[in-house]
């Protein structure tokens, strides 16, 4: 069941937190990693490097995982996958993969082994960050705990979903990424989809869509860079505009792109409920979910 904004939009959610299964009520329209990871509290190079930290820090972490960092991690990521499939039944369960720049980490147990980065905002993220030889084995504990979840206890409605890709080339890369995994693109049913955020990805749609089975269109990302923002500057807030023209276009551009090609185009956005003229512009071009917060 999903809720219904006034002007007949349908709102599906955003899992941030493995509480929040025991009380949502709309459909889960996607899982954050991201924020999963922020719940389990130990940062990922930590569980994949832990000999790389302080002794006293290496102390607090062996005390919080029973002495086996990776394995706490892996355990803890795929309990959460597990139990948002099961509360999704036989519906797909988007789950957009570790994407969010290096600042929304700080505050976790390790931290220390990611590199602060002068502009996080565009800095080492998503696909980019995988990519790298020398922290990739965060990634493939990330991997490990999809794996567990998906074919281990047989949770096969998880689909993925890519953040932050900035070329063709990086979708490549993202999809061979995951194959060297074992989460080989159309194995067991898989689908990856795209997380469109950034207006490359929305303006060259038809190529990006080669890679995937899907986009998943984040409209406030899309605003933010389009228009050159950062959202989380108090100052600037009054400049966020999701209804703004070059985004509207940009969201246009992605939903025509994917039915052309007959994939899906699902829509995320955390101020749709603020944004009245967005909603029934959606409605004009015949959407009619928006996963939300």
């Amino acid at each position: 069941m999903t809720n219904s904004a006034q002007s007949g939009l349908q709102f599906s959610e955003i899992l941030k937190s493995s509480s929040q299964l025991s009380r949502i009520q709309a459909e889960i329209g996607l899982v954050s990693v991201d924020d999963l990871l922020l719940e389990i509290g130990i940062h990922p190079f930590a569980a994949a490097y832990p000999s790389d930290l302080a002794e006293d820090i290496q102390q607090q972490l062996h005390a919080k995982t029973d002495g086996n960092p990776a394995e706490f991690f892996v355990s803890a990521l795929a309990e959460r996958l597990i139990a948002a499939a099961q509360k999704a039944g036989p519906k797909p369960l988007k789950v957009r993969l570790a994407g969010a720049g290096s600042h929304k980490r700080q505050a976790l147990l390790g931290s220390e082994l990611e590199t602060q980065e002068i502009n996080p905002l565009i800095g080492k993220r998503g696909v980019s960050r995988w990519a790298d030889k020398v922290v990739r084995k965060a990634f493939e504990l990330e991997c490990e705990a999809i794996k567990r979840a998906r074919i281990a206890e047989g949770m096969t409605n998880i689909e993925l979903v890519i953040p932050f890709v900035r070329t063709f080339s990086e979708s490549a890369t993202a999809i061979d990424l995951l194959a060297e995994q074992g989460l080989c693109r159309g194995a067991h049913g898989l689908r990856v989809h795209l997380m469109a955020e950034l207006p490359a990805n929305a303006l060259l749609a038809e190529k990006f869509l080669q890679y995937f089975d899907g986009l998943v269109v984040d409209i406030d990302q899309l605003a933010q860079f389009a228009l050159g923002l950062d959202q989380e500057h108090p100052s600037l807030e009054y400049l966020h505009d999701d209804q703004n023209e070059a985004v509207l276009a940009l969201i246009d551009h992605a939903l025509k792109a994917a039915a052309t090609v007959n994939k899906p185009c699902d829509l995320v956005s955390h101020y749709i409920n603020k944004a009245p003229n967005l909603q029934l512009w959606l409605l004009e071009q015949q959407v009619t979910t928006v996963i939300t917060q």
